[in-house]
């Protein structure tokens, strides 16, 4: 486990507290020195009884860290000591790396601990400039650590006219005009970008938050999930037979949960739409019934909005004798009649949420029973705050649950952990974008036999290594 100043923390809490730590009756700590700072690591056992109250002198409490033992303290103190300093965008890039760079948000702090959100979509990162004169008046200078502080707050100070909950009227927040069944002419509309910019200030607190109390975020949750089912995202290549092998192999080293993308649509005629049944066949063929299979419409290079309701219907019930686990997101979330035709006249289970903002975008299709999946992103539909706010709404509904869709995986982690299993059941892991996003972390996070280890590490899990990356 990191260890952020704690020695500087406990020296500003004991200079606030009469020089002394006092442990409630409540506490019962095992402190570990921390071999880097004072040599071998040797235990002191603090316990007390309901009655008499321990105290810790300064100069004992400044020898050892308060990064395991004395967590909940620095918890509570953050609201006391800890005030953001400063908010930027950065690029940060490997210093052998000349040619790639991950832009991220950077909030400091006081305490010479930054949070951090990201990396971005170039659509996130020119709202955030945009917006960021603004979000610092409301949180730099401040002590804005505390849970409250969130995606939805930040939004009202910003747009107090504009409620973000106009989503569940199917109402643009931003342009009042309404947007169901509407087409997307690109992947985010122009308020879904802000709110994915907003996403990375909220995760960036959160990162934050664990930071200073030394703790992954899933345990600031109450959260006790140290390892999650994984499902792996992934595109079929043109030979078919050699994507078969592929799924095998990795069915083989347990990785039992696989999602598929659908290369095709109306423009590829019968020869396109066989292409897609003979993928979904081939894999129930090899996998067998104990694979779960999900299948995901992206004709990328298309703008993923060329599947109308007809071509969805026929599409779903050549695929449903092959069990799907479900077909997710076949048209733009703001088609929502679209959605209501093949649910209506297919059996295919649904998924949809990836594109969607805050719980009030995805109520709509809860209350009408048309998905039962929910991919909310926590990169995108508000931060993790929203996201959990997601859950507590899927939560109320029967035979729904929620599995974040996987822009990255460290904020997505942290939430699943911290909700039921029953509720979350696993997380997504798309190698093919998720490593990339991850060449400037301490560590890469990633699946082994269809489960990924909830990142241990205070905040949202591995943070910038800056051993090995620079700012540009």
């Amino acid at each position: 486990m990191q260890h952020y100043n704690s020695q500087r923390i406990c020296n500003r809490y004991l200079n606030q507290s009469n020089l002394c730590l006092v442990l409630t009756d409540e506490i019962h700590y095992t402190v570990s020195k921390v071999s880097t700072h004072f040599g071998d690591c040797e235990k002191m056992k603090i316990t007390n009884d309901s009655s008499s109250v321990n105290k810790v002198s300064r100069r004992t409490a400044m020898k050892f860290t308060l990064a395991t033992a004395f967590s909940s303290y620095l918890s509570a103190a953050e609201s006391r000591l800890a005030a953001i300093t400063g908010m930027s965008v950065i690029r940060v890039r490997k210093k052998q790396d000349k040619g790639r760079h991950d832009t991220l948000l950077e909030i400091s702090t006081n305490m010479e601990v930054s949070g951090y959100g990201g990396p971005f979509l170039d659509h996130q990162a020119k709202n955030l400039e945009k917006l960021l004169p603004q979000i610092q008046k409301l949180l730099v200078g401040s002590e804005s650590l505390q849970r409250t502080t969130d995606f939805e707050w930040i939004w009202s100070q910003l747009y107090p006219n504009n409620p973000i909950s106009a989503y569940a009227k199917g109402l643009d927040p931003l342009t009042g005009k309404s947007h169901w069944n509407t087409r997307r002419k690109a992947r985010h509309t122009p308020t879904g970008s802000v709110v994915t910019a907003l996403s990375a200030v909220d995760n960036a607190l959160w990162d934050l938050r664990g930071k200073l109390a030394n703790q992954p975020v899933y345990c600031l949750l109450g959260g006790k999930r140290e390892k999650l089912r994984s499902y792996l995202s992934m595109t079929p290549e043109d030979d078919l037979t050699a994507t078969r092998r592929r799924a095998k192999e990795l069915f083989d080293m347990g990785h039992t949960v696989q999602k598929w993308f659908l290369r095709f649509g109306p423009p590829d005629g019968k020869a396109g739409f066989a292409k897609i049944v003979g993928l979904v066949e081939g894999l129930r063929t090899d996998l067998g019934e104990k694979a779960k299979l999900m299948f995901d419409f992206a004709v990328s290079g298309r703008g993923r909005k060329d599947w109308d309701v007809d071509y969805a219907v026929r599409v779903a019930k050549a695929i449903q004798p092959f069990n799907p686990t479900w077909l997710e997101e076949p048209f733009s979330p703001e088609e929502i009649d679209c959605y209501r035709r093949l649910k209506g006249e297919t059996d295919i289970t649904l998924a949809t949420g990836e594109h969607t903002y805050s719980r009030w975008n995805i109520k709509p299709f809860l209350d009408e029973k048309l998905v039962s999946y929910v991919q909310s992103d926590p990169e995108w539909c508000g931060g993790i705050s929203e996201l959990l706010q997601v859950c507590k709404l899927v939560s109320k509904y029967r035979n729904v649950q929620v599995i974040p869709h996987g822009h990255h995986v460290l904020a997505a982690a942290q939430t699943v952990a911290s909700q039921p299993e029953s509720l979350c059941p696993m997380v997504e892991y798309g190698r093919s974008w998720v490593v990339p996003r991850q060449r400037c972390q301490t560590r890469m996070v990633e699946p082994e036999a269809g489960y990924v280890q909830t990142p241990n590490e205070p905040g949202l899990g591995p943070s910038v290594d800056w051993s090995r990356c620079e700012r540009l």
